[in-house]
């Protein structure tokens, strides 16, 4: 019913002689024996062997139409020949040559389609699939026609604005991309681990993993839901990059006012370029009516000049950035909370805002401080949401903003660096209030679900623990013992007198170095 073929490839070596090693196909037998003669003629002595590699599962029966499965190794090969052998044996007939009329390129595009609209990391989910797809050589997905079709889209995401396609690339091409011309079926561990080592070579490799949690996702719902039956995973035997990415990254010094000062300025030319849009207006609207690109591009620049001056004079300043810098700090919400955050989910009265759906999938509230309702309230509700940015135009934003504070480079900031200095200045704050902050106020003010989350963040508190424990032993007794000798701290009041009436003779011995005073006395 089942037969296995070997398909692995010939290997013919010579001792101590690396550079006479070849391989060939599994079906080039001719030119594996002239190769062996001609090593035997030049008096060498080659050695034939098969590499483990490649095997043929073919099926045949009689009413059923033939197929052809394959494996990486002999023991995936068995265990596939006798997986088909029981359902055939039971009655059952998987059709996995199912697998061989979809590339896994379509399927990244239907999962972009129809599961990816689901998420709240929609948007991000969606650039990483079209560039994907754009280094194979195939179409991008319109993201904004994907939402706006999805029959149940994730709600948080309504009202948004996507980036549109420029026709620009979006990254650098990748040329072990192009796997995912292959069809589902014939995918193999190999092509992904490929895929993953080149792109550690220009990426990070937190942003590879991320792209193999997407392959992951897509193997699992090709499988289980669209019921595109293969004799295997791909994804098994994947290795994923190893890494360790937990950031310390602090606010220091004047760090804080830097940035709140870029931000500001940010802020300042940006409503500065808004207005100075409204006041021409009616020249953009008669440029479009230009006979050439050069004509409508001299109104554009000739409308710019003429207003530029009048446009700083009476722009309406709208401290966005500067607010959205705050808000982090002041609240520890994370990104996506942050821009998906609107006007009636914020209650000015009790001073929270409301967050439907956080990171594990429950719903929470951020405390407001009064500081930042006041910054909240100066900010204009011509949208649902209170900060009206895509990501892409956040992330360009930051970027201007931490090159003009000067926090680019090795010691850069990133914007979730502010949601972990938020968490740790409450719980530094909370050492310093009478009760303090209980380990269940400050998983409530951070929204992790798992408190083992929060150990990430001890390490950030580490100078403010130590001047805590300063404190909390400054009463202590001024005597320590160091390997069996008594020493004292620095800063104590007992007498050298004291000390060498210690039962200890060893002690005697020892003076310490705080007490050179009344050394020197005695």
């Amino acid at each position: 019913m089942a037969s296995i073929e070997n398909r692995s490839r010939f290997k013919v070596t010579v001792q101590n002689r690396n550079d006479l090693t070849r391989t060939f196909t599994h079906n080039a037998v001719k030119a594996v024996k002239a190769y062996v003669e001609e090593l035997k003629i030049q008096r060498f002595k080659p050695k034939l062997s098969r590499l483990n590699d490649s095997f043929a599962v073919r099926v045949r029966q009689i009413g059923y139409p033939d197929q052809t499965l394959f494996a990486t190794s002999e023991e995936d090969a068995v265990e596939i020949q006798q997986r088909v052998e029981s359902e055939r044996r039971q009655g059952l007939f998987v059709d996995y040559g199912k697998g061989r009329r979809f590339s896994f390129g379509d399927l990244l595009a239907r999962y972009l389609r129809e599961e990816s609209p689901r998420h709240k990391g929609f948007e991000a989910e969606g650039y990483c699939i079209n560039a994907i797809l754009e280094d194979a050589g195939l179409p991008r997905v319109d993201i904004a026609a994907a939402y706006a079709a999805h029959k149940k889209p994730n709600p948080s995401l309504t009202g948004k604005k996507f980036h549109k396609p420029t026709g620009k690339k979006m990254r650098e091409a990748s040329a072990t991309s192009r796997f995912i011309l292959k069809s589902f079926a014939d995918l193999e561990p190999t092509d992904f681990n490929d895929y993953i080592d080149e792109r550690c070579q220009s990426v990070a490799a937190s942003t590879v993993d991320r792209e193999v949690d997407i392959f992951s996702a897509v193997c699992r719902m090709a499988i289980d839901t669209w019921r595109i039956p293969v004799a295997q995973s791909p994804m098994s035997g994947v290795k994923r990059p190893s890494y360790f990415n937990e950031r310390d990254r602090r606010l220091k010094g004047d760090e804080e006012q830097r940035l709140l000062d870029a931000a500001h300025a940010e802020d300042a030319k940006q409503s500065i370029a808004a207005r100075l849009e409204e006041l021409m207006a009616a020249e953009r609207a008669a440029s479009q009516g230009a006979a050439t690109t050069y004509q409508r591009k001299a109104i554009i620049n000739a409308a710019r000049a003429a207003y530029a001056a009048e446009a700083e004079a009476t722009h309406v300043h709208v401290p966005l950035f500067e607010t959205f810098v705050n808000f982090q700090l002041m609240t520890g919400a994370r990104r996506s909370e942050a821009l998906s955050m609107t006007w009636d989910r914020i209650d000015f009265d009790n001073q929270t805002a409301f967050i439907p759906e956080s990171k594990n999938g429950r719903p929470r509230k951020l405390p407001l401080r009064k500081d930042l309702i006041e910054l909240l309230k100066c900010l204009p509700r011509t949208g649902t949401h209170v900060f009206p940015l895509s990501l892409d135009a956040l992330r360009k934003a930051w970027a201007r903003i931490c090159e003009a504070a000067i926090l680019v480079g090795a010691d850069d900031l990133h914007i979730h660096d502010l949601r972990h200095e938020a968490i740790s200045r409450v719980a530094d704050a909370g050492a310093k209030l009478r009760g303090g902050f209980s380990l269940v106020d400050l998983q409530a003010f951070s929204g992790h679900r798992d408190t083992r989350m929060l150990l990430r963040y001890t390490h950030l508190c580490t100078p403010s623990l130590a001047k805590r424990l300063d404190e909390a032993f400054a009463d202590q007794e001024q005597v320590s013992l160091h390997r069996g000798q008594r020493r004292l701290k620095q800063g104590a009041s007992l007498t050298i007198k004291e000390v060498v009436n210690a039962p200890s003779s060893a002690e005697k011995a020892w003076i310490s170095p705080a007490c050179d005073d009344s050394r020197s006395a005695a």
